[in-house]
């Protein structure tokens, strides 16, 4: 172990850490990995119920289904009631209140309280702006967010995955993969159909479940089920497109200014990346040959950036985000 990392194991060692987070994609599961390789007890808990009850409530009334996620964390702390925790960690907190935070406080004065956001208080269901005051710490993803909140600004990371990759012989020029929204599945028809007006090749892959693809239908938005896939793209899967793409394409909601893992994966394994967020030019780690932005909706790729080309990787490890969040 380097000099960071010895500090690291040594705060951390022997902790016991409730966090209450997002399941996305692999994600989750790497940060508790990495806690505990530095010697952490984990307790987690998803952050939402999605108990069959609660997802036919919320499709009757939002004021029901509300009252039942309030119930969902009051289930949380009849679970750790007896458990002894050093630290809570929030990622996000779907719909979590203050009296959440003040309860888990009067039995545990000791613990320290942290709350991380990587999605920006202005997107859908993520404004945790009533919550700040009831955290010892608040860090955000979101540069914006950081400066208009006055909150500690960490970027996200990437996983040890893509810093161990092994070179493939390039099959697709542009790669993109993501979930299921209506302004991402606009994006994706044009940037299909520049593709083919410019003999640029490229993998895509987004993922939308049965039952919202029926919804949307009903809505009236007429999707092409050929774009689409119904299950999500496994971790091993997104690798082995990943390693074959020569760019990684990204697209950011208008709304948010921090810069997604997607980037920070492709940063980590040398890879070039094309993303909607003109933020990332604000980075000192910003690579105009690296990086390139485009609009949705007036698309244009400079021919020059097709041009293959590897660079050294770049540190947003998950151990310097654990470090961060922890400092």
């Amino acid at each position: 172990m380097n000099e960071f990392n010895l500090a690291l194991n040594s705060k951390l060692k022997g902790k016991k850490i409730l966090i209450i987070g997002v399941i996305f994609y692999h994600y989750n599961e790497a940060i508790i990995e990495k806690l505990k390789e530095y010697g952490a007890e984990v307790t987690f808990f998803y952050e939402k119920d999605t108990s069959f009850k609660a997802g036919v409530l919320k499709n009757i009334s939002r004021k029901l289904g509300d009252k039942m996620q309030q119930s969902y964390y009051k289930s949380i702390i009849e679970k750790v009631r007896n458990i002894q925790f050093d630290y809570l960690l929030v990622i996000r907190g779907y719909k979590m209140e203050p009296w959440f935070v003040s309860e888990l406080k009067k039995r545990l004065p000791d613990m320290t309280t942290i709350m991380y956001q990587w999605d920006s208080y202005k997107n859908w269901e993520c404004d945790y702006r009533s919550l700040i005051s009831s955290f010892d710490v608040v860090k955000t993803f979101d540069p914006k967010d950081a400066k208009e909140l006055n909150l500690e600004y960490v970027p996200t990371f990437h996983t040890d995955d893509f810093l161990q990759l092994k070179e493939e012989k390039v099959v697709y020029d542009l790669f993109y993969s993501g979930g299921y929204s209506y302004p991402r599945y606009t994006l994706l028809k044009d940037l299909i159909k520049y593709c083919e007006d410019h003999g640029i090749v490229i993998k895509t892959y987004m993922a939308i479940s049965l039952i919202y693809f029926l919804k949307e239908q009903l809505k009236g938005k007429k999707l092409d089920s050929s774009l689409l896939k119904f299950r999500t793209l496994s971790k091993d899967g997104y690798l082995e497109l990943f390693k074959k793409s020569l760019i990684i394409v990204d697209y950011t909601h208008a709304a948010q200014t921090g810069i997604t893992m997607r980037i920070f994966d492709a940063l980590a394994a040398g890879k070039k990346v094309l993303t909607t967020n003109d933020y990332i030019k604000n980075e000192k780690e910003y690579d105009p040959e690296q990086i390139n932005t485009f609009k949705p909706g007036a698309i244009q790729i400079d021919p020059k950036f097709l041009v293959p080309k590897t660079f050294a990787p770049k540190d947003f490890s998950l151990d310097r985000w654990v470090g961060s969040i922890f400092s």
